[in-house]
């Protein structure tokens, strides 16, 4: 698998991890939250406050998983090292045939250069 795949793979394993956490934790939260006021009407305003305030700082983790979510899909700063390593690599092997090609043509003209005189040594 390329840097890509894996980080979709990994975006999506992680909005499904904190999305599950943050819905359990939020169920637990309005549930105890319930059952307090159940006990103690009276209390029902500052139970309410802590509960939306709870509720909010639950709900902010899971909004930071999926800004890194969103940043592993659609800017990945892994693919753009990966593409620029896989261009250099392409760059040196192009220059590396090129030098090799160089090479072979003055090694020929070389040949063609040293043909007539040896003819001509006959």
């Amino acid at each position: 698998m390329d840097i890509t795949s894996l980080s979709v793979v990994g975006a999506v394993v992680s909005i499904a991890i904190t999305g599950t956490a943050a819905a359990i934790a939020q169920g637990r939260a309005a549930t105890s939250a319930l059952d307090g006021i159940a006990r103690q009407p009276e209390a029902s305003g500052p139970i309410g406050t802590n509960l939306i305030l709870g509720l909010a700082f639950i709900e902010s983790i899971a909004i930071y998983a999926l800004v890194i979510s969103l940043i592993l899909i659609f800017a990945n700063p892994f693919t753009k090292t990966s593409q620029s390593l896989e261009e250099s690599k392409a760059k040196l092997e192009m220059i590396q045939i090129e030098t090799q090609a160089m090479e072979a043509q003055s090694r020929l003209d070389a040949l063609k250069q040293a043909r007539p005189q040896a003819e001509t040594a006959k």
